[in-house]
């Protein structure tokens, strides 16, 4: 299983780039896919992001978020046509790109910047050592919480738990991962929040 949000080895022209600049750069993306809501212009938008972190090697970490971004696109639409008859269908398309553009962004920004590379850029356009921190923190524990999740759905299915199919059985399948997952993922977070003041982090940042 690949891990998402992760940073991949490479020397394509987006891993030698200035970190600060890639920022500068995902900034841009965010401030653009927010100004406008021309579903075509959006569209566009998507896919010059695909090609260019297909360019640069981060072609399957896009692809692995496809699947969700469907879903909550899909999600998106069929709410704002239940709620808006007469835009719903452009309006909730261009939220569902507007999101899909800015994720693609986030994840070759990650996948192409060492995360220690990263978090001094955060430093270097005048980013607090907490915030900094927290950027760090949260790019270490998307895999971790991947990897759990997996593992406890695994043990669950080896017990013989079986939640069905459909929309009910997703729901019945994510809840018992969801407990367990926050569960752990709170007291490896306290862990980590005690390291990083015995350790005083936030000094060398």
């Amino acid at each position: 299983m690949q891990e998402i949000f992760q940073y991949r080895n490479g020397t394509g022209v987006l891993h030698r780039m200035n970190p600060v600049a890639k920022i500068g750069g995902v900034a841009a993306v965010v401030i653009l896919a927010v100004l406008t809501s021309d579903p075509l212009v959006l569209g566009g938008m998507v896919l010059g992001l695909a090609a260019l972190g297909v360019a640069a090697g981060t072609g399957k970490d896009l692809a692995q978020q496809v699947p969700l971004l469907i879903f909550l696109g899909g999600f998106l639409v069929a709410v704002t046509v239940l709620t808006v008859p007469e835009i719903g269908l452009s309006f909730g398309l261009a939220l569902a790109l507007r999101f899909c553009a800015m994720v693609f962004a986030f994840q070759i920004l990650v996948a192409t910047t060492m995360p220690t590379a990263l978090v001094r850029a955060l430093r270097r356009i005048g980013f607090p050592a907490d915030y900094a921190l927290m950027a760090l923190v949260a790019l270490r524990f998307v895999p971790h919480l991947q990897i759990e999740g997996t593992k406890i759905s695994e043990a669950q299915a080896a017990r013989g738990f079986s939640p069905g199919t459909g929309v009910r059985g997703m729901v019945r399948k994510a809840l018992p991962v969801l407990v367990p997952l926050i569960a752990n993922a709170l007291g490896k977070a306290e862990v980590i929040g005690l390291t990083i003041d015995l350790r005083r982090l936030r000094e060398h940042l």
